[in-house]
Parts: structure tokens; C-alpha cells; sequence
């Protein structure tokens, strides 16, 4: 008997944690069921010990790649709008080539299913499927949709890994220019202009106070980089161990939301993977206050995902999910108004939906407007550093001459 720490969801989409005794994770999973909860991760405590626990957990939490479950689903929900039931159809899909690492997960996902287990339930007991999926697909078993809901989760990956490509292409000229410069830059601090230090000392004059400068961070540079990085290093263990911590996390996630110009950009694509999310689940039947509280766990910034659940515990008190978006503040006034008319309407999946396509096409624009402008301004700035190490070269070289002369 193995003690686990698990979280699940109940009905109406709330997390719920805890502890419960199991001989394995598949009998936990069946008896979690059977108490109408739905597993998301489960952690087996006591043998490995807390060493072993932080290993695990740091090897399980790697996702599949994005591309592999997008072409999985796609072709799962093909063959169950075939007329396949969900057994055959899985067992043809783990006999394919091009699924690569989810075909190990996905067979075991068969044998829970075989066993009783519903597909949503079956895919939560490996914590590396995405909870958004799970929530997907739980509403299409619920509503009977299940090949629709799998479509729909099939395209809306296949949208977020071509704006991903679309921004990884853009950065990579940047980045390399980021490079280039910095380790230009770099060069001539350390290693070049030292050169004229003992030059100057040698004639007896001291060097003008550009090059000083210059000089001095090229020595701090080399007598402290080494401790420069091991605090870059402790500084990103320490920042991403203070993330875990909900309390850190929530000022971090409201200092990002402050950022000018890129602040507005984050809570935009959060607000729009919301809208999507969120419509997706009451076209697929899922009651608005459980389709509000699943979709709170697509939200990656705390402080709007906290703003999410006090919106979902006010639909179930009697409130209009209008207002309660409007009362937190980071909810633009169209889509509070676009959500009104849904309610007022009865076809708020459909406004939903349709503000998502209206904040994707302003986010491609707001992104494409910003990569545009990278390049330009990551070429004057890395230009004028540069121009001013040259320059400081120069004024240098200039002083040598004036000692030649005379």
C-alpha cells in the first residue's frame, strides 16, 4: 500500500488536493472516480523519499510536444467520427508511426479505458496531458461529442503552434544580433583595450577618462564575471523556487500586468485563450459556472486566473458574468460588452468565440508591430554601445599619437 498526493477536479471544476492510501495509481484513479472526483496528478510519497519525490517530479512534468498531440487528436477524433468505438480507435492510433513519444502514454491510456476508466479520466492520471485537454475532452464524453471536442482541441493547437513558429522566426535575427554585438562588445573590453593600459603606463601619462571607463568595466568584468554569473545562476534557481509560491507568483504576475506596452500584450493573449477556451466548453454542453472554473486553468498569470474563480463563485451566488468581469478591471470594455449580449442573447458561446477571433487578429497585429520594431531598436542601442567602446578607442589611439609627437 503506497500513500499518494494527488490533485482532481470535481463536477463543478474545482481543484481539490489531498492524500489517500492505494496499492497502485490506477485502483486510486478508480476509487477517486467513484467519489465523482477526476484525477489530474498523483505523486507517490514515503520510499522515494523527498530527494526522490523532487527527481520525479522534475522528470514527469516535461509535456509532450505540442505538434504530436495536435496530429494525435486530430487523428483519434477522424477515426471516432468513422464510426470507430474509443478502444478501436486508440488501438489504431498507438499502432501509427508518427505519434513518437506519446505512444508508450497512449497505451496505457487504452488500458485504463479498457478497464472502465472514461478517456478524460484515463488521460488525467498522466499529469504531462495538459489539464485544458482533459477539461476539452471531459465536456465532449459528457455531451456526447467527444470526435467534435477533439477536432476543436486539434485546431485550436495547431493555431497556437503557428503563432508560436511565427514569433520563434522572428526572435531569431534579434537574437543573433543580440549575440554578435554583445560578444563584440565583450571582446574589446577585455581584451583590447587593456592593451593600451600599459601603452599609457608606460609613457607616463594617464589615459583619457573614456577609456578609464571603458577600462574599469572591462576589469570588473574580468575579476568578477565568474561570480556575475553564479548570481545570475542563484538569482533564476532562487526567483523560479519563489514562484511556486502563490503569494510570490501573484506580485510577480501583477507587476508584469503594469509593464507598459507588454503588460497589455500578455493580458490580451490571456484573455483571448480564455474567450476560446471558454466558448469552446458551452458549445460542448458544460454548464457556464464549471466551463468558467475550467477555464480559469488555461490562465497562466495568477492575478487574472484569482479574478476568474471570484467571477465563477459569483455566477453560483446569482450574478451576471458581465458584471463580474467588469468589476475586476482587466477586461476590456468590448469584450465585457460582447459577453453581455451573449447573456442577454442566450448564445454566449457564440460571442465568446467570435471576441476570441476579433483578440487574435489584434494580437497579431500587436505582435507583428512589435517584432518590426525590435530589430531597428536593437540596432541603434547595440549601435550607439558599440560607437561609444570605437570611440573610446579612438580618443586613445589619439593620445598615443599626441605622445609620439612630442
Amino acid at each position: 500500500m503506497a500513500l499518494y498526493h494527488y490533485r482532481a477536479m470535481n463536477g463543478a471544476g474545482a481543484i481539490i488536493k489531498g492524500r489517500h492510501e492505494a496499492p497502485s495509481r490506477d485502483v486510486l484513479l478508480n476509487q477517486l472516480h467513484g467519489q465523482g472526483l477526476y484525477l489530474l496528478a498523483a505523486a507517490e510519497r514515503g520510499a522515494r523519499g523527498r530527494l526522490g519525490d523532487l527527481l520525479q517530479r522534475y522528470l514527469s512534468r516535461d509535456a509532450f510536444p505540442a505538434a504530436a498531440l495536435a496530429t494525435a487528436m486530430q487523428e483519434l477524433a477522424m477515426l471516432l467520427k468513422a464510426g470507430l468505438d474509443l478502444d478501436r480507435a486508440l488501438a489504431i492510433l498507438v499502432g501509427l508511426s508518427d505519434i513518437g513519444r506519446l505512444k508508450e502514454p497512449l497505451t496505457a491510456v487504452r488500458e485504463r479505458v479498457r478497464k472502465g476508466t472514461t478517456f478524460a479520466g484515463a488521460l488525467g492520471a498522466d499529469a504531462r496531458f495538459p489539464r485544458f485537454y482533459i477539461s476539452m475532452i471531459r465536456a465532449g464524453e459528457a455531451g456526447g461529442t467527444l470526435g467534435e471536442s477533439l477536432q476543436q482541441l486539434s485546431d485550436y493547437i495547431a493555431r497556437s503552434l503557428a503563432i508560436r513558429e511565427t514569433i520563434l522566426s522572428a526572435l531569431i535575427y534579434p537574437c543573433l544580433l543580440l549575440l554578435t554585438a554583445g560578444g563584440s562588445v565583450l571582446l574589446i573590453m577585455v581584451f583590447v583595450l587593456p592593451e593600451f593600459e600599459s601603452l599609457f603606463a608606460e609613457a607616463g601619462k594617464s589615459l583619457p577618462l573614456p577609456t578609464r571607463i571603458v577600462l574599469d568595466v572591462g576589469a570588473v568584468v574580468r575579476m568578477y564575471g565568474w561570480i556575475m554569473v553564479l548570481g545570475a545562476v542563484a538569482f533564476t534557481v532562487w526567483f523560479r523556487h519563489g514562484l511556486r509560491g502563490p503569494e510570490f507568483r501573484y506580485k510577480v504576475d501583477a507587476s508584469l500586468i503594469r509593464l507598459p506596452v507588454l503588460g497589455p500584450l500578455m493580458v490580451s493573449i490571456e484573455i483571448e485563450r480564455l474567450m476560446r477556451t471558454f466558448g469552446m466548453l458551452l458549445q460542448s454542453g458544460v454548464p457556464v459556472p464549471s466551463a468558467l472554473a475550467m477555464s480559469k486553468e488555461v490562465v497562466g498569470n495568477t492575478v487574472l486566473a484569482r479574478a476568474l474563480g471570484e467571477a465563477a463563485t459569483g455566477l453560483r451566488e446569482g450574478e451576471r458574468l458581465a458584471q463580474r468581469l467588469d468589476r475586476t478591471g482587466l477586461f476590456p470594455g468590448m469584450a465585457v460588452d460582447l459577453v453581455r449580449i451573449g447573456e442577454e442573447s442566450g448564445k454566449l458561446d457564440d460571442m465568446l468565440l467570435r471576441q476570441a477571433d476579433l483578440d487574435a487578429v489584434r494580437i497579431k497585429h500587436k505582435v507583428d508591430r512589435l517584432l518590426a520594431l525590435l530589430v531597428p531598436v536593437l540596432t541603434i542601442v547595440l549601435g550607439l554601445i558599440v560607437a561609444g567602446l570605437i570611440a573610446s578607442l579612438l580618443v586613445a589611439i589619439l593620445s598615443v599619437n599626441e605622445l609620439a609627437q612630442q
